[in-house]
């Protein structure tokens, strides 16, 4: 995989001073990103020869750029088999089962995505950050997106199509639910849980009633905004909670939540392709949403 990322310089007349720092600035690159390659060597080149960002530009140079220029997270790489869906110099995208974590937590860390992911990613590059671009809660389905580097980082804007399997009965076949979600905290420190209510942040979730079986309804979902958790907690509080929903819902016997990230697609920033993935509905899905 290649380690640089090549900028050409074409346009320098907007520029408040014709510096390598100045001309990042304009291509949208982050401050964050700018100070790990001002700490890493030979981390930005000028047509080729180790420079710094107090280096003046002209139209027609070529910046290359460390991918990774901060040290890797430090992750306890996980064994596992990971399903590949999509797999470039710039992207990873894999297909996440239910009941397994994101990212390594106290009582995850040696079972995780993310172990698994870096154990794999780490094999063509030492110096890999894991960056996942959409994460899932731990009982949770679907695709998962992570960026090699953080150019691809930056560039990804993911449009995503959720389904849901939800307790009760509609009498309509599209909404949309507009609600604000606040976190609950207890002396500051976040509870994990999130509640209905006007002081929290603005929540819009799209709904279409795909199926109404006898006690449960098939979902199809798409978010204006990404609160943790809040699809949950919209159906919730519109008393329709997830089948396997323990902690909004009701005690019903699954042991996940049917919720399922079934569709992504984004526009490719290097070759202006768009990425279109979907995959099919869980086997354990299938006996439920299959019922009349």
């Amino acid at each position: 995989m290649e380690k640089y990322e090549r900028l050409c310089v074409q346009e320098i007349e907007n520029l408040s001073r014709n510096t390598v720092y100045c001309f990042l600035k304009s291509q949208n690159i982050s401050e964050h990103y700018i100070k790990n390659l001002k700490k890493s060597q030979d981390a930005i080149l000028l047509n080729g020869q180790p420079t710094t960002m107090r280096q003046t530009v002209k139209i027609g140079d070529v910046l290359s750029l460390l991918k990774n220029p901060a040290p890797s997270n430090n992750i306890v790489e996980c064994e596992g088999i990971l399903n590949i869906l999509f797999e470039d110099d710039d992207y990873l995208i894999v297909n996440k089962p239910h009941n397994l974590a994101c990212i390594p937590t106290r009582s995850h860390l040696n079972s995780n995505l993310g172990g698994q992911i870096a154990k794999y990613l780490k094999q063509e590059d030492p110096n890999f950050t894991l960056r996942i671009l959409n994460r899932l809660d731990k009982e949770s389905a679907g695709i998962i997106v992570v960026a090699k580097n953080v150019v691809a980082y930056q560039k990804a804007k993911l449009e995503k199509t959720y389904f849901a399997v939800c307790h009760g009965n509609f009498d309509k076949q599209t909404f949309v639910i507009d609600k604000n979600i606040l976190t609950i905290t207890n002396n500051g420190i976040n509870q994990m849980k999130r509640v209905v209510d006007k002081q929290g942040k603005p929540a819009i979730t799209h709904v279409e009633v795909v199926k109404q079986m006898q006690n449960f309804a098939l979902l199809k979902l798409i978010l204006e905004t990404g609160r943790t958790h809040q699809i949950r907690v919209h159906l919730s509080s519109e008393n329709h909670p997830l089948v396997g929903d323990n902690v909004y819902g009701v005690e019903d016997g699954f042991n996940h939540s049917f919720l399922l990230l079934k569709h992504i697609s984004f526009k490719h920033f290097r070759t202006d392709k768009q990425i279109d993935i979907e995959i099919p509905f869980p086997d354990e899905w299938n006996s439920i949403i299959k019922n009349p």
